[in-house]
Order: structure tokens, then C-alpha cells, then sequence
């Protein structure tokens, strides 16, 4: 990495030099795109330092956190003073008036914004989740919603599971296992201990009680149970014997909730503890359907699903394995849509290294270091090889300067407006980049404390910008 800093400073002296001894405007042109070039390199240089620092340390979430804050902040400032208000009072100097101005550039933001949202979620649906813990995170956690949905639907139908209080479901969901019995097999005999609830997701199965004096046998046949319903709910509250046979009349599946991981359950859960000990006190089911019939089914099973806030690393590992949160080509191109509109925009301002003010890209730099630290190890966990991680990083440090090339030979010859309009575009993607990745990352693993890192940032991006104000 020095050898890289150093190769980069030696190459900007240079270009430099060249910029200032160059006599003719298309030596000028060139020299000027490339040190946009180089400049977007510097830029893009942090996510290649970042996925490394991730791998070879192990630099705590809150550490990570806090240095994602302080950059968020100094691109806030970046965006909001140097581009949203530069690019403003560049429009109002030549001749545009103040509202017209304003609406070019809000325009321009809330247009990027919602191009940066739209195609964030498309590649997130592709596979490309995880190269942000953020948006890993919240992939799963749909997916979780979206499978768990069906199940608790079904739980929903029992008014023993209904009682339970739906914002301590989430906690239940671990727990489910499913089973599959053939036809003719036995889920339970009468006088079994009672250890275990079962949900019937398919098939069908008769329900058998044997009286004194009956012969040997199952007994009489006196209810059948098919999908959708729950059976042996009595065992959760607090086991005995099982008081009728349960003998599967087709191949049944369905999920099983053992007694031993509820009981486990309602000790770490104080809302489902005291809803249990409720019911151990109202075991006539009567009065259980008049303590669940303030709430349908659906209403239970809706805020019980809205309730599954929380992923652990494993989980969101699964997720991402089955459901294709880490499709390879999906990751890179998310790494193109992040990295393209900071380098369009560090292309599209840069017109000399006398005008040049580096908060910017100061303020994406210090924004890529952190999230790239952190991407990384959720691609890890995604199961990603190191090899291919610095790959799909990296391609960003050619991408980036790209892009800002592309920006620099276009951009600053086209009509102001149109510039202005291309610049807001830009800067409303890396605001979307901001909101939708950075502050809640920062947020979730720091804490209130990164508020503070933030105000940090803006106020060191504000002070460059400040050096910049002329008299």
C-alpha cells in the first residue's frame, strides 16, 4: 500500500508539472483527465485498503462503526456545501435564477437518489446483497420474514400459540424443526409423555382414544387432523400424558417444536414466560380461545412476522448460501453502482490543480475505508475466498478512474445546466449510498455514539472546505 501512495503522489507531480509546462490546449486537455483519473484512483484505492485492513486485523464493529460515521459525515458536507451549493451558486453567477437553480439541483438529487435505490434493490435481488453487511443483513432478514410467514400463519390458527405474545415469536423460530411421517406411522400413542407441539403443514392423521374395557389397539377413532392444524399443544404447557393416539393416514409433513427447547425458550423470554404461566393457570381450552379471541389468526401471525428483527452471522450466512445473496457478478456490478457516481463527479469538477478542493475526495475516501473493511467480512461470511474478494474490490481502483475520465472529457463542456444537472444526479446516488448503507451500518454496530464520529466528519470536510473560501 505505501508503494502505492507513493507511485501515486510521484505521478501527480508529474502530470503537474505537465499541466503547468504544457503550450497547447490538447496536451492541457490530456493532462487534466488524466490526474482525474489518478484522482478517482486515490478514491477508489480505499476499498482495495479496506478489504485488507478486514481480513489481516481484527478491528472491533464499534472502531468500524465510528470510522464509517466520521466519513459519512465528511461526505454529507461534501455533498451538501461543494456540490449541492456550489453547483447552485455556480448556476445563480451565470445569470440562472435562484428557483430555477434550486430545482435543477434538487431535481437532479432526488432523480439520483431514486435511480441509486431502484437499481440497489435489483442487484440486492440478483445475488448481489452481500458486499454490504447493511444490505446482507436486511436480504436475510426479508427472506426470514418471507419463509416464516407461511408458518406462523399456521401457528396462528391455534389458540394456545395465539396466546403467546407475537413480539416474542421471533425468538421461537430457531427452534422449528420439521419432520416427515409415512403413511401408517405413528406421530404419538396415548400415554406417551407429552414433549412435543406438532404444526401439519401436509397430509392428513387420525386421532385414536382407547377407553378401559376396549380391546388392545389404538381404540376408536374419534377426530381426524390435516393441514394447517396444531397438535399435542398441551405438552408445551407443561407435558403429561398423552391422552389420544395420533397415526398418520398419508405421508404427513410438518414442524415439531420440542418441549425441552420451548421450556429453554421461555426461561431467556419474559413476555412468553408469563404468557405460558397464564395459560398453565387457564388450561380449559375455553377459556384459552376467550384469552386469544382479541386477535385473529391473521392479525397474530402479521405482527408475530413483523416481530423477526434479528439475524445472527450464521443465519444471514445461510441465507445468502440458499437464497443467492452472493452471486459473484451481482457483487461487482453493486461495486460499480457505488463506486461510479463519486468518480463522475471527482472527473466533472476537476478543471486544474489551481481550483481543485479535495474534500470530496477526501470525504469518499474516508467513506470507502471502513465499508469496505466491513464488506469484507460479510463476504467472507458469505463464503467468498480472499483471492476473489480483493478481486471484485479491486477492479473498482481501474473502474473508478474510468468513469471519472469519462466525467472530466464530457461533463465540464456541456451547458451549465446540463452539468449541473449530472452533478446533482451524482451526488443524489452517493446521498442514497449514504441513508441506505452507511449511517445504518454505522448506527447498528456503534451505537448513539457515532452521532458524535459524524459530527467529526462534517466538521474536518467543513474545515478543508473553509480553507478554500476565498476573500
Amino acid at each position: 500500500m505505501p508503494i502505492f501512495f507513493a507511485s501515486t503522489v510521484w505521478s501527480l507531480n508529474f502530470v503537474g508539472m505537465l499541466e503547468a509546462g504544457a503550450g497547447g490546449a490538447e496536451a492541457l486537455t490530456a493532462t487534466r483527465v488524466l490526474i482525474a483519473a489518478l484522482l478517482a484512483a486515490i478514491a477508489m484505492s480505499a476499498v482495495v485498503i479496506g478489504a485488507w485492513a478486514g481480513l489481516t486485523f481484527k478491528v472491533g464493529s464499534k472502531v468500524i462503526a465510528n470510522i464509517l460515521a466520521f466519513g459519512s459525515g465528511a461526505l454529507v458536507n461534501a455533498l451538501a456545501i461543494d456540490l449541492a451549493f456550489g453547483s447552485t451558486e455556480h448556476l445563480v453567477h451565470s445569470g440562472v435564477p435562484n428557483l430555477t437553480a434550486w430545482a435543477v439541483v434538487a431535481g437532479g438529487f432526488f432523480t439520483g437518489g431514486l435511480i441509486y435505490f431502484s437499481a440497489n434493490r435489483m442487484i440486492d435481488s440478483a445475488g448481489g446483497a452481500a458486499r454490504h453487511q447493511t444490505n446482507a443483513r436486511a436480504f436475510a432478514l426479508d427472506k426470514k420474514q418471507e419463509l416464516a410467514g407461511g408458518m406462523l400463519e399456521l401457528l396462528g390458527k391455534n389458540e394456545v400459540m395465539r396466546s403467546l405474545p407475537p413480539s416474542e415469536i421471533d425468538a421461537l423460530i430457531p427452534y422449528l424443526q420439521e419432520i416427515e411421517t409415512s403413511a401408517g406411522s405413528y406421530l404419538f400413542k396415548q400415554g406417551d409423555e407429552g414433549d412435543a407441539l406438532y404444526l401439519i403443514t401436509s397430509g392428513s392423521l387420525g386421532v385414536f382414544v382407547r377407553k378401559e374395557g376396549d380391546a388392545e389397539g389404538d381404540g376408536t377413532r374419534v377426530d381426524g387432523i390435516v393441514q394447517g392444524q396444531v397438535v399435542g399443544e398441551m405438552a408445551l404447557l407443561g407435558g403429561g400424558v398423552r391422552n389420544a393416539t395420533i397415526l398418520a393416514e398419508s405421508d404427513v409433513e410438518g414442524i415439531k417444536i420440542d418441549r425441552e427447547d420451548f421450556e429453554h425458550l421461555i426461561k431467556e423470554s419474559p413476555g412468553m414466560r408469563a404468557a405460558v404461566e397464564q395459560l398453565k393457570q387457564d388450561r380449559v381450552l375455553k377459556t384459552m380461545q376467550r384469552e386469544a379471541s382479541s386477535m385473529n389468526s391473521s392479525e397474530w401471525a402479521k405482527l408475530a412476522t413483523q416481530s423477526i428483527r434479528t439475524m445472527s452471522a450464521s443465519e444471514i450466512h445461510d441465507v445468502l448460501a440458499e437464497h443467492g445473496g452472493g452471486n459473484p457478478l451481482a457483487i461487482w456490478m453493486g461495486n460499480i453502482l457505488d463506486a461510479i457516481p463519486g468518480s463522475l463527479v471527482i472527473g466533472a469538477t476537476f478543471l486544474g490543480m489551481a481550483s481543485f478542493n479535495p474534500t470530496l475526495l477526501v470525504a469518499i475516501f474516508l467513506a470507502n475505508l471502513p465499508e469496505a473493511m466491513a464488506s469484507a467480512l460479510t463476504m467472507r461470511q458469505a463464503g467468498y475466498s480472499n483471492a476473489k474478494i480483493y478481486g471484485l474490490w479491486g477492479s473498482l481502483v481501474i473502474i473508478g478512474p474510468v468513469f471519472a475520465a469519462i466525467g472530466n472529457v464530457f461533463l465540464p463542456a456541456a451547458p451549465i445546466e446540463l452539468l449541473a444537472l449530472f452533478e446533482a444526479i451524482a451526488g443524489g446516488a452517493i446521498l442514497a449510498l449514504v441513508a441506505q448503507v452507511m449511517f445504518p451500518h454505522a448506527f447498528e454496530e456503534g451505537g448513539d455514539v457515532v452521532s458524535i464520529s459524524t459530527i467529526a466528519g462534517f466538521m474536518v470536510a467543513f474545515f478543508l472546505t473553509a480553507l478554500d473560501i476565498q476573500k
